[in-house]
Order: C-alpha cells, then sequence, then structure tokens
C-alpha cells in the first residue's frame, strides 16, 4: 500500500527530472554562440568568449565586431545579452525555446532572438557553437 501512495510522487519527480534534461541551461548563454536569421534580412552573429568578441553581420550593412556580451536576466525566462559595438549597444532578447531559423531547418536552436537595429527588428535563432 505504500508503494501505491508513492508511485504518484515518483513519477512526478521522474518527469521533472526528464524535462530538466531536456532543456538547455542558460549558462550555455555564456559560452560560444551561433545565432542566425532571416527576418527582416539575413543577419548573424558569431561569439568567442575567448577572443571576447561578437562578429555582426546584417546583410546590407557592413560587418562589425562588438565585445563578447554580457547576460542579464529579463525575468520570465528571457536573458539579453548585450555586446558594445563601436554603433552602440548591440541588445540581444533571448527567449529559450526550439526555433528554426529559416536558413537550415535541419539544425537545432534553443533559443530564439530578437533585435531592436536601426529601426528594424531582427528575429533569428541561437545555439552553442559547434552543435547542429
Amino acid at each position: 500500500m505504500r508503494l501505491t501512495c508513492l508511485a504518484p510522487a515518483l513519477a512526478a519527480g521522474i518527469a521533472a527530472i526528464t524535462l530538466a534534461a531536456c532543456t538547455p541551461a542558460d549558462a550555455a548563454l555564456d559560452g560560444d554562440l551561433v545565432v542566425n536569421g532571416l527576418e527582416p534580412a539575413f543577419w548573424a552573429v558569431t561569439v568567442s568568449r575567448e577572443e571576447n568578441k561578437s562578429a555582426i553581420s546584417i546583410m546590407g550593412e557592413p560587418d562589425f565586431q562588438g565585445t563578447a556580451p554580457v547576460k542579464a536576466s529579463s525575468g520570465e525566462g528571457e536573458f539579453t545579452l548585450t555586446s558594445a559595438t563601436p554603433q552602440g549597444p548591440f541588445i540581444m532578447r533571448v527567449r529559450q525555446e526550439a526555433c528554426l531559423d529559416g536558413i537550415d531547418n535541419n539544425a537545432k536552436y534553443d533559443w530564439s532572438v530578437s533585435v531592436d537595429w536601426n529601426g528594424e527588428t531582427l528575429t533569428g535563432c541561437a545555439r552553442p557553437s559547434g552543435r547542429k
């Protein structure tokens, strides 16, 4: 009879562990990242923590670099990643959720990203560098 009482609690504990294992930790945002998007035009960011830089490319604009971004929590599972650039702060709003970048829909991304830049909102996806 005691075993029957433990079954629901055990099932809930296993479900919580399984969900936690499927969800990437936000600590991965502190590492090297690849960010890609197509809205409203192709754009990409490559973050190298070792080199302390972000390489930023937005179609129709000259490529530019910034510092590796500083992460801050925005609450409700959202984070901002802010890179200092010569053109001003490049602030990526990141939300943990599965995302397709429209470029390679076979690539797995763990975060959706949006950036307000020069009067436009860029949207895309982010994942740790080196993972497809």
